[in-house]
């Protein structure tokens, strides 16, 4: 019996890679790669600022500041759209599928699209999380089956945190 099924008429969304990318950064993250993101934002609006500085100045240093400028513009655009970056290269490695559907039965998570059947049992959830409309079932530190709630076609997305967690012992993270 199907406790729960969703339905991706095109596959998942960019939205749905979006907040996958927005909760890794906000939990798995490693603290290296917080401090580099710092940094480049550091060396960003350091570059920027001297640039601006430069040209206030009124010296004759002309490519040197406008090397400032972009290098600057560039760090600082490339901080700010990062999650989307991450989003984007995580969208291109996924795999194109069309009429992806997802069933919770007793045995497991059924996957079934044109191109394959993938049961994944209850067991291999390490970590169950929900943010921003969205349920991610991690199967490892960085990949996750994404369950917005608006793609619940059978069974109400407001009663699957009690059903997952019985299934799997675990409890949903709500972050």
């Amino acid at each position: 019996m199907d406790y729960f099924v969703l339905r991706f008429d095109h596959g998942y969304r960019k939205e749905d890679f979006r907040a996958l990318t927005r909760l890794a950064a906000k939990t798995t993250h490693k603290w290296s790669s917080r401090i580099i993101s710092a940094f480049g934002l550091a060396v960003g609006l350091f570059s920027l600022l001297s640039g601006l500085l430069m040209l206030w100045s009124d010296e004759e240093t002309g490519e040197l500041t406008a090397t400032l400028l972009l290098f600057g513009g560039l760090c600082l655009v490339l901080f700010l759209l990062r999650s989307r970056l991450n989003a984007w290269g995580a969208r291109r490695q996924a795999i194109r599928v069309e009429n992806l559907t997802m069933k919770f039965s007793d045995e497991g998570l059924t996957e079934s699209s044109d191109k394959a059947t993938v049961l994944a049992p209850y067991s291999a959830m390490e970590r169950l999380m929900h943010y921003r409309g969205c349920y991610f079932l991690f199967v490892d530190r960085l990949h996750a089956y994404i369950l917005p709630e608006d793609r619940f076609v059978v069974g109400d997305s407001a009663d699957f945190r009690t059903f997952i967690e019985a299934k799997t012992g675990k409890t949903v993270e709500y972050i």
